[in-house]
C-alpha cells in the first residue's frame, strides 16, 4: 500500500495543475451563467409588463365582442317576437298575444319590460317583469318620440338609480300590422357575460354610452398600484357606439424586486453548488484513479492465481493418473493376486485417488473457464442414446443407495448441436448431486421440446390440464425466445431453501455441506458453478426449482437449431398452450 501511495503522490503536481485549470474554467462558466441569468431577469421583467398590457387589450376586445353579441341577440329576439306575436291568429286575442309574449321573453336575463304595439298611440301588449319602475313612462320619452323605422338603442335611468337599456324596433307603415316592439333590460345580463371571463389581473371593466355608465364591474384599487387601461368601441346594430374600458393592475414593484432578489440568490447558490460539485468531482477522480490502480493489481493477482491453479492442477494430474493406473493394475492382478487383507486398502486407495483426481479436474476446469481458455467443439448428437450412456456411468452409485432411477427421453426429439464432453460433464454433475442429496426416493431424467414452430395441419400435442399448466410454466422459464430442449434432472431429496437457490451456483459455495473431515462427502463446491458456466458456453442456461423436503429440479436449457427440426417435430397446439413435444 505504501508503494501505491507513493505512486499516487508522484503525479500530484500535474493533478494540482489540472485542478487549477478546472476551477478557472468553472469560474468563467459561472460568470457566463450569471450574465445569462441577469439578461433573463431583465427579459422577464419586460415580458411581465408587456404581458399585463396585452392581457388588458385582450380583455377589452373580448368584452366589446361579448356586448355586441348580447345586443345583437336582443335585436334578433325582437324580430322573433314580431314574427310570433304579430300573427293574425295570435294578435286577434290580447290574452293570447300577452301569453305568447310572456313565453318568449320569460327566460331573458335582466328583462324588466317587453311590449309590442300596432300603432304609435296604442300601448298594445306588454309584459312588466319588474314593477319597481314605471317602465311605460321611461320608454315613452325619448324612445317613443321618434317614429322613424329602424332600431333605436338608448340608456335611461330607472327609479332605483340603475341605468336601463331600452331597445325599440319600429316598422314602416304598411310594411306590417305591427308598429313597434321593444325591450327594457337592466345590466345583469351584460354583467353575467363579463363575469364569465374575468382575468386575475382585472381591476374594473365598464361600459359607457356617452356620459352614462351602462355597466361597471370591479373594485377600486390603491393609487400606489400601477394600472393599465384599455378602451374599445362597441358597435351597436343601429350604428351607435358604446365604449368598453378595461383596467388591469400591473406587476407590483415589490414583486419585481422579489423576482430580482430570488434570481440573484439562485445564481449565488448555483455558483456555490458548482464549486462544491467540482470539489466532489476532483475527490472522486482521485479515488477513481486509486481504485483503477488497485483494480489492476487485483487483476494481476487474480490472473496469477488462475495460472497457479492451472499449473498446479496440471502438474497434480500426472502423478494422480499414475497412482490410479497402478491401483487398477493391482486390482486386476497384473502384479499377482491380492490377499483378502490387501483388497480393502487398495480399494480405499483407488476411491481416494479417483476422488482427488475429480477435485483436481474441477479446479483445473474453473481455472480454464476463468482464464477464457476452455474451448467448445460442437457436434450433432442424438439426445436419447447420449443420456442413456451418460446415466449408465452413475447407475452403480444409484444402486448402492437403493434409489429408483428412471429416464424419459423421447427418441423423436431433434438432434442437438453441442459439445458432448461439456454436456456429459454437466449431466454427471447434476445426477451425482441428486444421488448425493437424496437419502431415499427417486431420481429421474427427462427431456421436453419447448418453443417449436407451429405448422398448420400438424398433430396436436397430447396432455391434460395439469400437463398443459406444467408446460406453460416451463415455457415461461426459458432463457429467451426460440426453440429449446429442457433436459431435467429431478430428485426427491432434501431440497434447497429459496434463499440459497442462486448461492449454490457460486464458486466454493455449498448448502448443508458435510463435516470438513469427510472430504469424500463434502466436495469442493465447484460442481454447479462449473455446470452453469459450461451451459452458458454451450449457448444455454441452468435453472433450478426446489423446496426444502420436496426435492429439486435442475433444468439444462439446450438451444435447438430450427433447421434440425423435422416435420413431425413441428406441432400445432391450442392458442393457450405452449408448443411441446416429448
Amino acid at each position: 500500500m505504501a508503494e501505491v501511495n507513493k505512486a499516487f503522490d508522484y503525479d500530484r503536481p500535474d493533478r494540482d495543475a489540472h485542478e487549477r485549470a478546472g476551477i478557472g474554467l468553472l469560474s468563467r462558466f459561472i460568470g457566463a451563467v450569471f450574465l445569462v441569468l441577469l439578461g433573463g431577469l431583465l427579459l422577464l421583467d419586460r415580458s411581465l409588463l408587456k404581458a399585463n398590457r396585452s392581457q388588458t387589450v385582450l380583455d377589452a376586445e373580448a368584452s366589446s365582442l361579448l356586448i355586441e353579441a348580447y345586443v345583437g341577440s336582443q335585436v334578433i329576439l325582437l324580430g322573433h317576437i314580431r314574427d310570433v306575436v304579430g300573427q293574425p291568429t295570435v294578435w286577434a286575442s290580447r290574452v293570447a298575444a300577452h301569453n305568447e309574449l310572456f313565453r318568449l321573453v320569460k327566460d331573458t336575463k335582466g328583462l324588466r319590460y317587453a311590449w309590442i304595439a300596432d300603432s304609435p298611440g296604442n300601448p298594445g301588449v306588454s309584459v312588466l317583469v319588474d314593477n319597481r319602475d314605471s317602465i311605460p313612462s321611461i320608454i315613452r320619452n325619448p324612445l317613443q318620440g321618434d317614429n322613424t323605422p329602424g332600431v333605436t338603442i338608448g340608456v335611461v335611468r330607472g327609479m332605483d338609480g340603475r341605468m336601463l337599456i331600452a331597445i325599440v324596433q319600429r316598422h314602416a307603415p304598411g310594411a306590417t300590422s305591427i308598429f313597434a316592439e321593444g325591450l327594457v333590460l337592466d345590466g345583469t345580463g351584460v354583467e353575467a357575460l363579463l363575469d364569465r371571463m374575468q382575468p386575475a389581473a382585472r381591476v374594473t371593466v365598464a361600459v359607457t354610452s356617452g356620459r352614462d355608465t351602462v355597466v361597471s364591474l370591479g373594485h377600486r384599487t390603491s393609487n400606489l398600484q400601477a394600472l393599465a387601461v384599455e378602451q374599445k368601441v362597441v358597435r351597436l346594430p343601429n350604428g351607435g357606439t358604446w365604449t368598453v374600458s378595461a383596467t388591469h393592475v400591473l406587476t407590483t414593484q415589490s414583486l419585481r424586486w422579489a423576482i430580482w432578489a430570488l434570481g440573484t440568490t439562485g445564481v449565488l447558490f448555483l455558483a456555490l453548488g458548482l464549486l462544491r460539485e467540482q470539489r466532489r468531482v476532483i475527490d472522486a477522480s482521485e479515488r477513481s484513479a486509486e481504485l483503477e490502480r488497485l483494480y489492476r493489481d487485483v487483476k494481476r493477482a487474480n490472473q496469477a492465481k488462475s495460472e497457479f491453479l492451472a499449473n498446479v492442477s496440471h502438474e497434480l494430474r500426472t502423478p494422480l493418473n499414475a497412482i490410479v493406473g497402478f491401483v487398477e493394475l493391482l486390482r486386476e492382478g497384473f502384479y499377482g493376486d491380492l490377499s483378502p487383507r490387501q483388497v480393502l486398502p487398495v480399494d480405499r486407495i483407488a476411491a481416494s485417488a479417483t476422488h482427488l483426481r475429480h477435485l483436481v479436474d474441477q479446479v483445473l476446469d474453473i481455472a480454464k473457464i476463468a482464464a477464457g481458455r476452455l474451448e467448445v467443439h460442437s457436434e450433432t448428437i442424438v439426445l436419447r442414446p447420449f443420456v442413456l450412456n451418460t446415466a449408465s456411468e452413475l447407475e452403480s452409485l444409484v444402486s448402492e443407495k437403493g434409489l429408483s432411477f428412471s429416464i424419459t427421453v423421447s427418441a423423436s426429439l431433434p438432434r442437438v448441436r453441442t459439445d458432448p464432453t461439456h454436456l456429459r460433464q454437466i449431466l454427471i454433475n447434476l445426477i451425482g448431486n441428486a444421488v448425493k442429496y437424496t437419502p431415499a426416493g427417486t431420481i429421474s431424467v427427462r427431456a421436453r421440446l419447448i418453443g417449436a414452430p407451429v405448422q398448420s395441419g400438424a398433430r396436436r400435442s397430447s396432455g391434460g390440464d395439469a400437463e398443459g399448466a406444467a408446460l406453460r410454466i416451463l415455457t415461461s422459464r426459458a432463457p429467451r425466445s426460440g426453440t429449446w430442449i429442457a433436459l431435467q434432472v429431478v430428485d426427491s431429496g432434501v431440497g434447497i431453501a429459496a434463499a440459497d437457490l442462486e448461492r449454490i451456483f457460486d464458486e466454493f459455495e455449498q448448502v448443508n455441506a458435510g463435516p470438513r473431515g469427510d472430504s469424500m462427502q463434502r466436495g469442493t463446491g465447484l460442481g454447479l458453478a462449473i455446470s452453469r458456466r459450461l451451459a452458458r458456453l454451450l449457448g444455454g442456461e441452468i435453472g433450478v426449482e426446489s423446496s426444502p423436503g420436496l426435492g429439486s429440479t435442475f433444468t439444462i436449457w439446450l438451444p435447438v437449431n430450427p433447421a434440425d427440426l423435422t416435420r413431425d417435430q413441428i406441432v400445432q397446439t391450442p392458442a393457450d398452450l405452449p408448443v411441446v413435444s416429448a
